[in-house]
């Protein structure tokens, strides 16, 4: 598949369903698939299909950007009259493609079980079958690491250039992230960070 896809990089499914606790939108579909029926015939109805619905998910990388940074905002401030942060964003055609290509491949594994597709499906339309951005809250950066001051703002240990003892222990030292979640690793370099702090504090140079 290498070369032959129009995005870079790659993405995960992931799927539910079965008979679980009845929730909100456990007979999400029932009135489309039992032709408007209603009374007695809809109960029957949702007994026939309760369980066999599922949903399929799709996780994939986002290529970083220039036009996605966040900077103070000139104008707002919070309520003790601080500038706050205001973000920019825009997906570039690499997530919007690979979108539209999840909704394909959902499609094609559904029909090919036998299945129905019973919600919105947008695979020629990347733009409305992404997520808004901050919708699945996985999203790092922001804060990247690196090993030159003039390129990043935390050096390898989550530790600012610019502010000596301030620490950023979250997912914004990464520059980006595959299509996996990214906790296991911001915990690990999290670990790491604390030791270089606890050995910074004994050596006296914070």
């Amino acid at each position: 598949m290498a070369g032959e896809l129009d995005f870079a990089r790659g993405y995960h499914i992931e799927f539910g369903g079965g008979r679980r606790m009845p929730g909100m939108w456990s007979l999400g579909g029932v009135p489309e698939l039992s032709g408007g029926a209603y009374g007695k015939k809809l109960k029957e109805e949702a007994r026939r299909y309760y369980g066999s619905f599922m949903y399929f998910a799709g996780r994939g990388e986002m290529i970083p950007n220039v036009e996605s940074y966040c900077d103070i905002d000139p104008e707002k401030v919070d309520e003790f009259g601080i500038p706050v942060l205001r973000f920019h964003w825009k997906w570039s055609e690499h997530e919007l493609n690979q979108a539209a290509h999840m909704h394909r491949t959902f499609k094609d594994i559904i029909e090919a079980m036998g299945g129905k597709v019973t919600s919105d499906y947008h695979g020629d339309n990347g733009a409305a079958a992404i997520a808004k951005p901050g919708e699945i809250i996985h999203e790092v950066g922001t804060t990247c690491m690196g090993a030159d001051p003039k390129q990043s703002v935390l050096n390898q240990y989550w530790q600012s250039w610019d502010v000596n003892n301030l620490f950023v222990t979250d997912g914004g030292c990464f520059a980006s992230n595959a299509d996996k979640n990214p906790t296991l690793s911001i915990m690990a370099i999290a670990w790491r960070s604390c030791d270089h702090l606890a050995q910074e504090l004994r050596r006296g140079n914070l």
